[in-house]
């Protein structure tokens, strides 16, 4: 291995530590609280250095979410090239895809909602948006496939796509950060309700 290829590998190396450490300070602090001295300690790698990989703490946000939604997108792609129940399949990933970690998914909202695109390479925000549009037209065509597949053609498929995604998104963000008086719930019987409510909305043929 060559001087150049090896000190690349070093700096991928440095790189996931970076952003591995920064994940589990996240699990217990804010991302306000969270500082590059921490991350520094954490890591034992100089401040500097780390400001050579990320310009700042919104970038590492912005990594970690984008780690995060690339698992979910290859989850998309494997159900947009199945034939049956492509619905209910597309309910129960995001499900499962939110509540199989709560913990990544918890550390994933604090991202997502505090970091700073003012903070970021313009080059970083663009992968991020070209990541979220994919994923975004992954679940329309998986809907729009889903609706053909029970011989239905609404009218206002595109609105009717955005009420269902947003009902499911909601309603799992209820239930991950236990809004239900701390109530204990029965994951699979609210997953079914879920399911219920989501497909009775779609408007049957006359």
């Amino acid at each position: 291995m060559g001087v150049k290829e090896r000190k690349a590998r070093e700096f991928q190396q440095r790189e996931k530590e970076i952003l591995s450490a920064a994940y589990n300070l996240l699990t217990t602090f804010e991302p306000i609280q969270m500082t590059m001295d921490m991350v520094a300690e954490k890591t034992e790698i100089g401040r500097g250095t780390i400001y050579k990989h990320f310009k700042s703490k919104d970038e590492i946000y912005a990594h970690l979410i984008l780690r995060r939604r690339e698992k979910y997108i290859l989850t998309l792609k494997k159900i947009s090239e199945e034939k049956n129940d492509l619905l209910q399949k597309l309910i129960r990933s995001y499900m499962t895809y939110c509540t199989n970690d709560p913990t990544d998914y918890s550390v994933h909202q604090k991202c997502v909602h505090h970091y700073l695109k003012s903070n970021i390479d313009k080059k970083l925000i663009i992968s991020m948006e070209e990541q979220q549009e994919e994923k975004v037209k992954l679940v329309e065509s998986i809907m729009k496939n889903g609706f053909k597949e029970l011989s239905i053609d609404p009218p206002n498929s595109k609105y009717l796509i955005y009420a269902g995604w947003g009902m499911l998104s909601g309603s799992i963000e209820l239930l991950m950060e236990n809004r239900f008086n701390g109530e204990p719930l029965d994951e699979e019987l609210f997953y079914n309700t879920v399911e219920q409510i989501f497909l009775s909305g779609i408007p049957k043929k006359a």
